[in-house]
């Protein structure tokens, strides 16, 4: 390999050595990255003549026209996800001698003035989902349950086997996630059973002891098998979202994604003074407390207005 070799040829090639040492979303993430944004424009350019400035043009062609579909930019969250392929690879070329170390510090990122809002339930109508839980109890909707008095993902849901599960402790042990995972160049998909994406996102979870009143209707002795089938196979996420859609719809419930669930578990958990955050993020498996406090600090309005009535006493 020389300055001379063309990006794609190095791009393959980190790819090939990042694939044992990564987890198959990972990889599959950052082929589908690769086949659809760096190739295209990167892929015949020699490596040794790709600069900063063209980088730096690279990142706003991203947030102007960078969606495949043609409908406008990307958001500067998956910029930095295809920058950081780029990265990563570049700097392969530059371990090997091959080419200079680039300056990343001169590379910088659109401003993006749209705050995503998280979105939950209200305290009213994850009641009204409770109340309609408990009236059709069975082994899917108590995994609904389980979701929302833990904060567990859709993919550690459909992973969760009953040895994970302590009725003497009451908690949940996250040791795997079910993916449905896109092969790029493959043009098909699989499903994957492996071990979380982080570290941070094996974990333990306590659970209410109320809640263990409603699992152990449905624990079997099989250790290996998953709590939401009851069966040797666990059901894929998309399966399970479908189910849930369909539930909502049946009984008149707010339309929610069930993502929404997992961030509905965090708002109430902010909105109990005694729920420390450091407990909540661990909970919920995240990498740090300040990215806990990133999404769910400005999440709960009302909890700001409770706060600042507090100065009343003052008036």
């Amino acid at each position: 390999m020389t300055e001379n070799t063309q990006y794609k040829t190095l791009l393959n090639e980190w790819l090939k050595s990042k694939q044992p040492m990564i987890t198959a979303s990972t990889y599959a993430n950052f082929l589908l990255i690769a086949e659809n944004h760096l190739i295209p424009y990167f892929g015949k350019r020699k490596i040794g003549s790709i600069t900063e400035s063209e980088i730096q043009t690279f990142i706003f062609h991203l947030f102007n026209e960078g969606r495949k579909d043609g409908s406008g930019g990307l958001t500067v969250k998956t910029i930095r996800d295809i920058i950081l392929v780029l990265r990563l690879s570049l700097t392969c070329g530059y371990k090997r001698k091959v080419i200079p170390l680039l300056n990343w510090d001169l590379v910088e990122y659109p401003k993006e003035w749209n705050i995503n809002q998280v979105i939950s339930l209200s305290k009213e109508q994850e009641q009204e989902l409770i109340q309609c839980i408990y009236l059709h109890l069975n082994r899917k909707t108590s995994g609904i349950l389980i979701a929302l008095l833990t904060g567990i993902r859709i993919g550690e849901l459909c992973g969760l086997q009953m040895g994970d599960i302590s009725l003497t402790d009451n908690t949940i042990r996250i040791n795997r996630t079910v993916q449905r995972i896109y092969d790029k160049r493959k043009g098909e998909t699989y499903i994957s059973i492996g071990p979380p994406k982080t570290k941070s996102s094996t974990r333990t979870i306590p659970f209410p002891s109320l809640l263990g009143n409603i699992i152990k209707k449905y624990i079997s002795e099989n250790s290996n098998h998953y709590f939401l089938t009851g069966k040797s196979k666990p059901t894929e996420p998309r399966t399970y979202r479908q189910y849930f859609a369909r539930f909502l719809k049946r009984y008149n419930l707010p339309k929610v994604k069930f993502h929404e669930i997992r961030h509905t578990f965090a708002v109430r958990a902010i909105e109990i003074p005694e729920f420390d955050i450091k407990s909540l993020s661990e909970i919920l498996g995240h990498k740090n407390v300040s990215f806990t406090l990133n999404v769910y600090g400005s999440a709960n309005l009302q909890q700001k207005i409770k706060c600042m009535n507090l100065l009343n006493d003052l008036l």
